[in-house]
């Protein structure tokens, strides 16, 4: 018999017919025949079809063939084999991929675009190409997204010349949605949202080192996204607000012992107008309530929360008997029609994925086209800034425009003021690459510590309705937790491809009629309580330039990060507040879910690299952003934050711009 056959075999006892299609021609066929991605696993799947021949595998009935399986997995020399068959059947039976609906999705009834939906695709913000770039801006602009499409924005409007430039390739929203092979937040091969090849850095791990590229899993290279609009492309949108307390660490709790915690140079009280006008701008759906009682506004928000659900119901009604107060989660999304834009039709994959009614908000449509709509702000894509230099009469930025044509062209363009906004691992890379900043910069990168307790409940209350969390409660932020504790929130839904590979409860069947049968029933009870909390920042904890080099011969970054004991009490303690309110809703196996919510140094919400300060001793810019040592280099981006509060920070990065903006403005440099 051929090795398709023995194959074909195997993959059918993984997931066999029981009134769906079996694995192979459920969707395992096409993608071993079709993936590119699939080397990996090639010579493994060769050598257990070498095994399965031997034994005449295929001509065996069903039960002896499951034996034989069983006992394989437990031989130290076919268990990688079997590891690989189970992951390419999860892959080819559970995961979206462009124009393919397989039938594992079919049988849970995940429809990644709800039936009836008219998808839209915005038509392309207008462009320059490298020739129309002029030699000279009033300010160039590194990175499109919160930070630097703010930015953008301020300028423009305020009658100056910018030049935006993302390294970024054009790319439509549907080249980012339904691809759950390649999706930024769950990839497992190269991400669509990912720099690409070319693109090393080194990952520190204690002694160990380890060098990862651009093409390589979000999980290792790290989460953030690398598009138009940076991560907003293709968030789930939670727009909080910071605690009071969050702007003033060092002087709330002090500073544990080796850890950098520092208070902001601005309040909360000078940031409220700027939180004002980052949701307007953005368009932020909430509810004032219980979860804004802490963080006091002048006005609500420009759009109604998002409606209710069973998880929220159902998580609103425990709070209540504990006495917590809870509320919609403020989202930058849609939940009424508005700017010309549908309302959210509530996909099930809205988390690293971009919307199919564009919807969802961010600095792509929004603070960008606002810019451009001045006709003062110049947009190149697929343009790398690889050099900055300061100077008394003018800062210059050296660019590599065009990369992905094939055709490379080397820029040069001045300006009065240059702004960095790419990120807390990319910005301080570029300006240490460039000669600039003093030792603070890149040192007290943090993120912030994630936890999951995981239960199951009865009805189920989280299946495939999106956009994702639903419902939070803020009173573990700065009571009852130590070094400012955490949001808890509702667990999103999980893909289903993340369930059938990493199953999040115990006892389920590693494959067959077993695991078929839980991803289509136990699975749907699966329901969690997510933690986001304060991660105290260590000046060890740092980025750095590395001896690897990109494919413009710059050097890549050398990223370490060190977990201080304080972080752990914060984890423990929303972990257990977590367990609390899922024991009170009545889920059963109540536990928490170890391990990072990354392996990699680089988070989506990594922070603190270029943080504000009075004193160049403590700190690497000013207030204003501007990179202490140099008269027109600014930075605006996470990169600023001493802290970074214990929730999702894109509001506070475009809050925060909107002040940086204001402040360059009024000193413009002459």
């Amino acid at each position: 018999m051929t090795g398709t056959e023995q194959l074909r075999a195997a993959v059918d006892r993984v997931v066999p017919a029981d009134g769906w299609p079996a694995g192979w021609s459920g969707g395992v066929e096409h993608h071993l025949t079709t993936s590119p991605d699939l080397g990996w696993a090639r010579p493994l799947l060769g050598s257990l079809t070498q095994r399965l021949a031997g034994l005449g595998f295929d001509a065996l009935p069903t039960d002896e063939q499951d034996r034989l399986l069983t006992g394989l997995e437990a031989d130290p020399d076919a268990a990688a084999e079997l590891a690989a068959l189970r992951r390419v059947c999860w892959e080819g039976y559970y995961a979206a991929r462009p124009g393919l609906h397989p039938a594992g999705l079919q049988m849970l009834g995940f429809e990644p675009v709800p039936a009836g939906t008219r998808v839209v695709e915005p038509d392309p913000l207008p462009t320059v190409t490298a020739a129309q770039v002029a030699p000279r801006y009033d300010a160039v602009v590194v990175g499109s997204g919160p930070g630097g499409g703010t930015l953008a924005r301020v300028l423009s409007a305020a009658g100056k010349h910018v030049l935006l430039v993302e390294r970024a390739r054009p790319m439509t929203n549907a080249e980012l949605r339904g691809d759950h092979l390649h999706g930024k937040r769950n990839a497992v091969y190269s991400p669509s949202a990912g720099p690409g090849p070319g693109h090393p850095r080194v990952a520190e791990h204690g002694e160990d080192s380890t060098v990862v590229d651009g093409d390589q899993s979000a999980s290792r290279y790290g989460l953030n996204a690398m598009l138009l609009g940076g991560g907003t492309r293709i968030w789930q949108g939670m727009s909080w607000r910071f605690m009071p307390e969050d702007f003033t660490m060092a002087s709330t709790y002090g500073n544990p012992e080796g850890a950098s915690l520092a208070d902001w140079p601005v309040g909360y009280e000078e940031m409220e107008p700027y939180y004002e006008r980052a949701e307007t701008e953005l368009g932020v759906a909430g509810e004032v309530g219980a979860l804004t009682t802490r963080t006091p506004r002048r006005s609500g928000y420009p759009m109604p929360a998002m409606g209710t659900e069973p998880a929220r119901e159902l998580l609103a009604a425990g709070a209540e008997r504990l006495g917590w107060g809870w509320g919609p989660i403020p989202l930058a999304i849609n939940s009424v029609p508005s700017e010309g834009r549908p309302a959210c039709v509530r996909c099930p994959q809205c988390v690293g994925h971009a919307c199919p009614v564009a919807a969802k908000n961010g600095s792509h449509n929004t603070v960008v086209p606002r810019a451009l709509a001045t006709g003062r702000c110049d947009l190149l894509l697929d343009a790398e800034a690889v050099h900055v230099t300061d100077g008394a009469g003018s800062a210059t930025v050296r660019l590599v425009a065009g990369a992905s044509t094939g055709q490379p062209v080397a820029l040069e363009v001045g300006a009065d003021v240059v702004v960095v906004a790419a990120g807390a691992v990319e910005t301080p890379r570029l300006l240490l690459a460039s000669g600039l900043g003093n030792d603070q910069l890149g040192r007290h990168l943090h993120d912030h510590r994630f936890v999951t307790v995981l239960g199951q409940v009865d009805p189920p209350v989280k299946d495939f309705r999106g956009p994702g969390h639903s419902i939070a409660t803020r009173d573990h932020e700065h009571a009852g937790i130590p070094w400012g504790g955490g949001v808890l929130v509702d667990l999103m839904g999980i893909l289903p491809l993340t369930m059938a590979m990493d199953p999040p409860v115990a006892g389920v069947p590693a494959w067959g009629e077993g695991h078929k049968h839980w991803m289509r029933e136990g699975r749907r009870r699966v329901f969690g309580v997510f933690g986001i909390g304060q991660e105290v920042p260590l000046p060890t904890s740092r980025v750095r330039l590395a001896d690897v080099r990109d494919r413009w011969g710059r050097p890549g970054a050398r990223i370490r990060k060190d977990t201080h004991p304080a972080s752990l009490e914060v984890e423990r303690g929303m972990a257990e507040a977590a367990a609390r309110w899922m024991v009170e809703v009545g889920a059963v196996g109540v536990a928490r879910r170890h391990g990072s919510a990354t392996a990699s140094a680089a988070g989506e919400h990594s922070s603190g690299t270029a943080r504000m300060g009075e004193d160049p001793r403590t700190s690497a810019t000013g207030p204003d952003g501007r990179l202490h040592g140099t008269r027109r280099v600014h930075v605006a981006d996470a990169s600023l934050h001493p802290t970074n509060g214990s929730v999702n920070p894109a509001l506070t990065v475009m809050a925060n711009a909107f002040r940086v903006g204001d402040r360059i403005l009024r000193d413009w440099p002459g």
